[in-house]
């Protein structure tokens, strides 16, 4: 993943004034650069077991959470003892790492990392499908 960035940003220049402002000229064109690179770097991410990977390390690093008690099918609530306001900041951590918008309807449905990572793989492929 971090050679797909590389590459990529090594074919986004951004020019930066003399006074370390950065004043675009185009900003539609560096919006549709920027909405590139994420999907880009998502699509390069999909792989499930990475995913799951990161989704377990993430919830693992939750300071509430009882480390050895996390698995891909330990539900958040029951067995891991969160409440609904420690979920929202663990959806908030997973919106975070994998720069996705979860509504709150479907983070409702999060009941343990499995869903999450299926969560972020449809995600990441609806955007890459997007792609114009």
């Amino acid at each position: 993943m971090q050679s797909l960035r590389k590459t990529i940003l090594s074919y986004m220049r951004i020019e930066v004034p003399a006074k370390g402002r950065f004043v675009p000229e185009n900003l539609d064109g560096m919006y549709r650069h920027m909405q590139l690179l994420r999907r880009c770097s998502t699509a390069a991410s999909v792989n499930e077991d990475q995913v799951m990977d990161r989704v377990i390390k993430l919830v693992k690093k939750f300071d509430k959470i009882d480390a050895a008690k996390v698995t891909e099918k330990a539900d958040f609530q029951k067995d891991l003892s969160l409440d609904s306001l420690d979920r929202v900041e663990l959806v908030m951590a997973f919106e975070e790492e994998f720069s996705v918008e979860i509504p709150d309807a479907e983070a409702d449905k999060l009941k343990c990392c499995a869903d999450v990572a299926k969560y972020v793989i449809s995600s990441s492929n609806e955007k890459v499908s997007e792609t114009p």
